[in-house]
Order: C-alpha cells, then sequence, then structure tokens
C-alpha cells in the first residue's frame, strides 16, 4: 500500500478501536451494560460484568491505539506497519475464533452485524501487511537510540 493508503487504513484502526475502548477503561460498568451501543447490549449475554476484565480489555486496546498511532506517524516504515498489522491481526484472528463459537446466543440480524464486524477488522489488519508498492522497508524509529543503548551494555 502506499503511505497515504496506509495511513487512511491505519486512521480508520485508530477510530474504531478508539469509539469503544478508551471510554471502557474510564467507565466500564456504563460499557459493559450499553455495549455495542445499537439498543441491544452484548455483553451481559457473554457472562457475568468483571470490572477487572473490562479494564484489561480496554487497556490491551489502549496499547494497540499507541503502536498503531506510532505505526499512523511512520507509515513510511513497512516494518513497522507490518509487525502493528500483525499484531492487530493476532488479535483480530483469535478475537473472532471466540466470538463465532458463541453466536448462538444472540438473533440473526445481531450474528450477521457481529461476523460483518469482526471479518472487517480482521480483513482491515491483514491489508496493513501489503508492503508499500516501492517495496522499500522505510526506517525504523528508535533503532539509533536502540543501538546505542546496546552498545553501552
Amino acid at each position: 500500500m502506499g503511505k497515504i493508503v496506509t495511513r487512511r487504513v491505519l486512521l480508520g484502526v485508530l477510530v474504531l478501536a478508539c469509539l469503544g475502548h478508551v471510554w471502557a477503561y474510564f467507565a466500564p460498568e456504563l460499557w459493559y451494560e450499553t455495549s455495542p451501543h445499537i439498543g441491544r447490549p452484548w455483553q451481559p449475554r457473554l457472562g457475568p460484568y468483571n470490572e477487572h476484565l473490562v479494564k484489561d480489555m480496554s487497556a490491551l486496546y489502549m496499547a494497540l491505539l499507541a503502536v498503531t498511532a506510532a505505526a499512523w506517524r511512520f507509515a513510511d516504515s513497512d516494518r513497522y506497519v507490518i509487525t502493528v498489522g500483525a499484531g492487530w491481526l493476532v488479535f483480530c484472528v483469535f478475537h473472532s475464533l471466540y466470538h463465532v463459537q458463541h453466536l448462538s446466543m444472540f438473533g440473526s440480524g445481531e450474528r450477521f452485524a457481529l461476523v460483518g464486524l469482526l471479518s472487517s477488522s480482521t480483513l482491515v489488519s491483514a491489508a496493513l501487511l501489503a508492503p508499500s508498492p516501492t517495496g522499500k522497508a522505510g526506517r525504523v524509529p528508535g533503532r539509533e537510540m536502540w543501538r546505542e543503548m546496546w552498545r553501552e551494555m
């Protein structure tokens, strides 16, 4: 992908991940009771409220947001963008596997929406694995800093 397309994909990932998960950390019970915010909460059907679990998942999403924001900044670095894409892809695949195994508790419309959302996030993550058309690896941010630290050890 070119730099502009890469940045747009990364921005989409940032927005989607941010929408439901940053505020979940600060208002976990409200998030649990209302997510996915379309009038029919899904979370209560998946198990009882657990503040620790909600906050841990939110923290994971915020960590992914941080590295995705860095990838947006360094979109000219194939290595960095591909690494971030691989992280998202691993998360999305396993996240999707869990939810696909528990579709029976949802109505057909909700199943369609859930599978669509999960598939979309997985495909977008996979798109980040595509190298730039120039084939340049780009500069990995901070490489010089790590080399200096290694030499000092």
